[in-house]
């Protein structure tokens, strides 16, 4: 009994494994079906999508037709083709290519029956290689060229010698037959040219000559040891070389703060300092300039300059500055709060010939940066503007006056509002002032009634000089601030 219930069991669990994989296999098959649909509707999509651009590139062309037709075509080409000797043979008359070579072969046949055996052809003649059997040795004459010329040793040493031979034939020629050059002479006038025979062989020969009074008497050329030549000492010469030679000066020249000796040719001062090998940087100063034409009474300057730059952290403390605003009421006054700073300084020697000639002092950087105290000053009545600097502070007791048309002060100029009068004991007249209350007032008038720190200002009208009375004010005397 429990045999059975195990067969039964094992039985069971084989059925459900089948049922499991069938199960299985159905589902591979179906999810294969979908992907075929699937790849079958892109292909159609994607022949559509080019049957529409065919349409467009090329419409009612028939393409399906056209394929057709070039198929039969290279059909009917390949049904046929040619035989060695020409002739044209169709498919069907030759048949394989096994039958086409059993037909060639009675071919053969047939014509050895006719003509009978193929005679055999001579062969060439045969090519002797010269350098296997070389040629036999010339034989000379006579004695001589037999002992030079039948030894291969000899002929060698005959070779070099005929080289030897004229090789100095050649030398003692250059040597001894003179070559005409062509001198040219540059001066500061003008430029002159004459031809010079010499058996010298270089441009430096022809110089050295030259020095020494070789040039003949009737020549115009007159070469002095200190003329310079333009041209390369080891060039060689010959007829036609031309050989450059500048007219040289003495020239007094100052060259680092001392006094110099320069010799001057026609050119500029940077050719002539290159001649003299006077060596010069970028921050030389140079006299004349170097691009400049020199002449007989010439003087080179040239200074050197060295700079020696040092950095130093510093306070730098508010500046107090005074500004005249016509943009604001006149007689009113703001103060603009400002704060010190420190920042990092160059201080720039320069030395001329080794002489200290002054330093330059920059900011590098700011570590805090310092902003001004601003006393802002208003003088919209007269427009007077820019920056001014306080020379005196004090309290005036200030009074007004006014004038007709055409009343001038005792500087005999017009007096007006901006105007004021001063005891020039105290303030000093053609003095600039801003009053409290007024702004800003030119001293060119006086007062019998003006002493000490009283100062009239003028007022446009009477009416003015009463409303403003007797008053107790802040002045300031200020001059301009110079750049």
């Amino acid at each position: 009994m429990a045999e059975e219930k195990k067969a039964e069991t094992i039985s069971t669990e084989e059925n459900n494994k089948k049922e499991e994989f069938k199960l299985k296999r159905e589902t591979i098959q179906l999810e294969r079906e979908e992907l075929r649909k699937k790849i079958a509707e892109i292909l159609e999509a994607n022949y559509e999508r080019l049957e529409r651009e065919a349409e467009k590139l090329a419409p009612g062309f028939d393409y399906e037709k056209e394929a057709e037709e070039l198929k039969a075509e290279e059909e009917a080409e390949l049904a046929a083709f040619e035989w060695a000797d020409g002739t044209e043979k169709e498919e069907s008359e030759v048949g394989t290519v096994e039958a086409a070579v059993a037909e060639a072969a009675e071919n053969e046949a047939e014509v050895a029956e006719v003509e009978g055996p193929a005679k055999e052809k001579p062969l060439p003649p045969a090519k002797v290689s010269h350098s296997k059997y070389p040629k036999p040795k010339k034989e000379y004459k006579s004695k001589a060229a037999r002992a030079i010329l039948g030894d291969r040793n000899n002929r060698v040493l005959a070779a070099a010698l005929l080289m030897l031979v004229i090789f100095t034939g050649y030398q003692a020629w250059d040597y001894l037959v003179p070559k005409t050059v062509s001198l040219v002479y540059t001066t500061y006038d003008g430029m002159s040219q004459a031809d010079y025979a010499t058996k010298a062989r270089t441009a430096g020969d022809v110089f050295d000559e030259l020095t020494a009074g070789a040039a003949p008497e009737s020549s115009d050329i007159k070469i002095s040891d200190n003329d310079l030549m333009n041209t390369p000492k080891e060039m060689p010469v010959a007829n036609g070389t031309e050989i450059d030679i500048l007219k040289a000066t003495e020239a007094k020249a100052k060259i680092a703060g001392k006094k110099s000796t320069l010799w001057l040719v026609p050119g500029t001062v940077e050719d002539n300092l290159k001649l003299n090998e006077v060596s010069y940087d970028e921050d030389d100063e140079i006299k004349p300039a170097l691009d400049k034409s020199v002449d007989e009474d010439t003087k080179i300057t040239v200074n050197e300059i060295h700079y020696k730059v040092k950095e130093k952290k510093e306070e730098v403390e508010a500046v107090n500055k005074v500004i005249l605003d016509p943009s604001m009421t006149s007689g009113v006054q703001e103060t603009e709060e400002g704060n010190d700073g420190e920042g990092i300084f160059t201080y720039t020697t320069k030395y001329v010939n080794g002489k200290k000639k002054g330093t330059k002092r920059e900011v590098k950087e700011w570590i805090t940066e310092p902003h001004d105290n601003v006393l802002r000053l208003g003088t919209s009545a007269t427009g007077n503007s820019g920056e001014y600097i306080v020379t005196m502070t004090f309290t005036a007791n200030t009074t007004a006056y006014t004038a007709g048309p055409g009343a001038r002060g005792a500087l005999g100029q017009a007096v007006h509002v901006g105007t004021c009068a001063v005891d020039p004991r105290f303030v000093s007249l053609r003095s600039e002032l801003w009053v409290e209350g007024y702004g800003y007032a030119y001293a060119n008038d006086t007062g019998g009634a003006v002493k000490g720190n009283v100062v009239d200002l003028y007022m446009s009208s009477r009416g003015q000089c009463i409303s403003w009375g007797r008053r107790n004010v802040t002045a300031y005397v200020i001059v301009p601030e110079e750049d």
